[in-house]
């Protein structure tokens, strides 16, 4: 409400206009509030969207607790021995290694598939991801490829979850026993789908195709496959001393390697960084809902 005061006969008139503009302010408000739950005005959500905070039955509970994230001096040392590394600086961004303490929440067992993506763009109007024609990549089982940061998230907003931070993403695939692998501590090219044909797949594979290679919690294809978005910008980690001119808000962190990278990709502690606009077959995305 505004008022003058010694301007009592301005004060009436501007208190009435004041109460019925903050009535339809009200009414407007709920208005649109109301439409956009439905799915009429806010982009991205088009269509008939799920507004409730229930896991649907495709996702796991990840439990409360701590877990170690990154990989340590050893672990680096590790790396190289195994994979004849040129260089320990590749992996120092994974560093340092360090207890996260995260609250419960659900995270889908499997990569969006184009089967799930297909659904979306039918409630939605969404035009068709890059490679949505492409024999390579467009069986109903296979993981959605082709969409970029900005597609990923619009379509979890939609199934009313979201892209999973970093340290969510991690926790699921190495559990809490610092795993290297989903799988274990060994390199397994039968247990993932990842670069050559020990995997018996050239290119992007069925989504859960790999039993062998789930994460302790029951999670699959967190390594090899496609790259997966998280809503993480490429920044140090906390009380990290690596310095990376490509640390920043320019570059957005996707995890776990694909069917087009090499084994030592498809580790846990593994930061992939992809520009946000980027349109890839070799990435995809999953999501995750807190309770």
């Amino acid at each position: 409400m505004f008022l003058v005061r010694g301007h009592d006969s301005f004060w009436k008139p501007i208190a009435f206009r004041t109460k019925r503009g903050i009535v339809w302010l009200v009414f407007i408000t709920i208005l649109l509030w109301t439409v956009s739950a439905w799915g009429g005005l806010v982009p991205g959500f088009s269509g008939k969207k799920s507004m409730t905070s229930q896991p649907d039955a495709g996702m796991i509970l990840i439990a409360e607790g701590p877990f170690m994230m990154g990989s340590s001096r050893e672990d680096i040392e590790w790396i190289v021995r195994t994979f004849h590394s040129a260089s320990r600086e590749w992996y120092q961004d994974e560093t340092p290694a360090q207890e996260i303490y995260l609250n419960k929440y659900y995270i889908d067992r499997l990569e969006v598939s184009n089967s799930k993506y297909k659904q979306y763009m039918q409630a939605t109007g969404k035009n068709a991801p890059k490679y949505w024609d492409n024999s390579r990549f467009n069986k109903p089982d296979q993981p959605v490829v082709g969409v970029n940061f900005q597609e990923a998230m619009e379509y979890c907003l939609w199934a009313g979850k979201r892209l999973p931070s970093e340290a969510e993403w991690e926790k699921a695939a190495r559990g809490e026993d610092s795993r290297r692998f989903p799988w274990g501590n060994e390199p397994d090219p039968t247990r993932a789908n990842v670069l050559g044909l020990k995997d018996q797949h050239r290119y992007t594979s069925s989504t859960g195709n790999y039993l062998k290679g789930k994460s302790p919690y029951g999670v699959m294809d967190m390594g090899g496959n496609v790259w997966e978005w998280t809503s993480a910008w490429y920044q140090p980690y906390q009380n990290s001393k690596h310095e990376n001119e490509m640390f920043g808000q320019t570059l957005k962190v996707v995890r776990g390697g694909s069917w087009n990278s090499n084994m030592d990709l498809a580790r846990t502690a593994v930061r992939g960084k992809a520009l946000p606009k980027q349109q890839q077959s070799y990435i995809g995305f999953r999501c995750v809902l807190q309770p």
